[in-house]
């Protein structure tokens, strides 16, 4: 069984502790009904916590930007 391995940027800018692999022999439906499992986690994550985390990613985002206004 081979094993697609391509580096690539993750949305978390994560580069390590994670080992994400696709199997070559994933069919298309089985692919898709991977994408669809983690976009309904998605929406659940976003539903219950949709405020706390905007709230998480407007300071993390003024966070960067102050760091960056320093230099």
């Amino acid at each position: 069984m081979k094993r697609v391995t391509k580096h690539m940027q993750l949305p978390s800018g994560r580069q390590s502790g994670l080992f994400l692999t696709i199997d070559n022999d994933w069919s298309t439906e089985q692919a898709a009904a991977v994408a669809e499992l983690l976009e309904d986690l998605l929406h659940v994550i976003h539903s219950r916590y949709q405020d706390k985390l905007h709230a998480h990613q407007k300071a993390t985002y003024h966070s960067i930007q102050a760091c960056l206004l320093r230099r």
